[in-house]
């Protein structure tokens, strides 16, 4: 996860995890597909206004799920009951409710990719740690662990990078995915456990001992404009509801 320079990467991260959570909960209990889309919308517009998104951006983020998105309409909608039938071939049988279910699932999976997203893409690894230690209580040791096993995501990419140029250069080549699924795993996992304890080994040297009682580098707090996102989402989405359903 990375931040960007737009108003929602200066939320708090706590403040706006919740807030999407509470939209993807509404979400699900939403079975108008026309709700759906326009609170899909909704997500679309604040990526756009507030979250710093481009239309390329949201193109090259959204169109891998399209394909699933067109799947998943036409197994709800070609494979579903209802009374009124609208086409009827073979063991295919579309009716206005399997087609209203069919859109109403499949908007709200790319609900849930949006808003997904427009956390993801707006906020910093460190200061979402931060806020689940100061705002959600979170255990210090929980955090820090969390931290660093996301810290270490890049780098196993970079060093498996490193090791299929090396097997290139060596002349490598292996049919059996099996064995080389076990070629690269072995290193990169022993590889793990070393830098695990080296970090381990470099916190309890500089002190950490995983209390509550300690000082911190970056703090984070919610302020008045973390509540007003919060709030103006929700009545958005309810607004959305009531006069929309």
């Amino acid at each position: 996860m990375k931040s960007n320079h737009s108003f929602l990467a200066f939320l708090n991260p706590s403040v706006k995890l919740l807030s999407h959570l509470l939209v993807m909960f509404l979400l699900m209990t939403i079975p108008n597909p026309k709700v759906t889309f326009w609170i899909w919308i909704l997500g679309v517009f604040i990526g756009i206004f507030l979250g710093g998104w481009r239309i390329r951006y949201l193109l090259k983020r959204l169109l891998p799920y399209l394909g699933f998105f067109i799947l998943v309409f036409w197994m709800m909608a070609a494979f579903g009951e209802g009374k009124e039938t609208i086409w009827k071939w073979a063991w295919f049988h579309i009716t206005v409710e399997s087609m209203n279910h069919g859109l109403t699932i499949s908007l709200r999976m790319l609900g849930f990719v949006t808003y997904g997203m427009l956390f993801t893409s707006t906020t910093d690894l460190t200061l979402l740690i931060m806020s689940l230690i100061h705002q959600c209580k979170l255990s210090p040791k929980w955090a820090y662990g969390l931290l660093a096993g996301f810290r270490f995501i890049p780098l196993f990419q970079s060093e498996f990078n490193q090791m299929k140029t090396a097997h290139k250069v060596r002349g490598y080549k292996q049919k059996n995915s099996w064995k080389s699924f076990m070629r690269y795993a072995l290193p990169l996992f022993t590889q793990g456990i070393r830098k695990s304890e080296r970090i381990a080994i470099a916190m309890e040297v500089r002190g950490f001992t995983g209390t509550r009682d300690r000082t911190y580098y970056q703090t984070t707090e919610v302020m008045t404009k973390d509540v007003a996102y919060l709030l103006s989402l929700l009545i958005g989405v309810i607004g959305i509801i009531i006069f929309i359903n």
